[in-house]
């Protein structure tokens, strides 16, 4: 059940198992104290860890060299970013000069041949919205006659009587106590 706490390899420890009893024993029997002494009793013996000064050393040197590679490559790359902002507002102006009459060109060229067509989509879209519209219309009043419309409210009243009824269940502390 246990391993065997005196064959340490390092021969550091100095806890025996009669210890380790005693602090089990303690918790077992529910005396705090007693368990809380035998226990620093029994950790105390347990060598504590410690790197060795060349795991450290590696370790910040590391550390060191990451935080370096990382400040340099957000250097570079801000400095990219601003070169290729630099280069791209260059450019523009300097194109704009030779692209703005063709740039006008093509919109005035484009937008002459497709006016006439999306003007000719949007009013056959807006008729057939208002066909389906007027069709919606006369089907709700061949459906909606006063008979239909007092069933309609009548449902909707028990309904709603309904939900009452079970909001007030759902908030009574016993079912006893309900009074619907």
């Amino acid at each position: 059940m246990f391993r065997n706490v005196n064959s340490d390899p390092n021969g550091e420890r100095d806890m025996t198992r009669r210890e380790l009893d005693a602090w089990l024993l303690a918790e077992d029997g529910g005396d705090e104290e007693a368990a809380d002494a035998a226990f620093s009793q029994v950790f105390s013996a347990v060598p504590k860890v410690e790197p060795s000064p060349m795991f450290v050393e590696q370790a910040l040197n590391a550390s060191w060299a990451w935080r370096a590679r990382r400040r340099r490559r957000l250097a570079l790359s801000w400095s990219a970013a601003a070169v290729l902002a630099v280069v791209a507002a260059a450019s523009l102006v300097l194109a704009s000069a030779v692209f703005t009459r063709t740039v006008v060109q093509v919109v005035a060229f484009v937008s002459g041949h497709m006016v006439p067509w999306l003007v000719a989509y949007a009013s056959v879209a807006v008729h057939g919205w208002l066909t389906l519209g007027h069709v919606g219309a006369v089907v709700a009043g061949t459906l909606v006659t006063p008979g239909r419309v007092a069933a309609l409210v009548g449902v909707e009243l028990v309904g709603i009587l309904a939900f009452y009824a079970l909001w007030r269940v759902a908030g009574a502390e016993r079912l006893g106590d309900v009074q619907v």
